[in-house]
């Protein structure tokens, strides 16, 4: 299951934005710390108006950006041998 990570300036803008976009709580993730996102592998991304003033913001984005480097891409072979 795909979750939401959901960059805001509070938990409670991330709350709103779910509950007015019917996404069950139990599918978004508030980016409120790197420890809370670290890892990640299926997820989307949503940046709400909040998020651009946060002190954190760049290594949010940092972690978020090295989370998608880590997906296996769906265009590679399972072997990785490029065949």
């Amino acid at each position: 299951m795909v979750k939401y990570v959901v960059c805001a300036g509070s938990q409670g803008e991330a709350q709103a934005w779910a509950r007015v976009h019917g996404i069950p709580q139990q599918q978004c993730l508030y980016a409120s710390s790197l420890r809370t996102i670290e890892g990640l592998r299926d997820f989307a991304v949503v940046r709400l108006r909040g998020f651009f003033d946060r002190k954190d913001r760049d290594d949010i984005e940092a972690c978020l950006l090295r989370n998608e480097l880590k997906r296996r891409s769906p265009l590679r072979d399972s072997c990785g041998d490029g065949d």
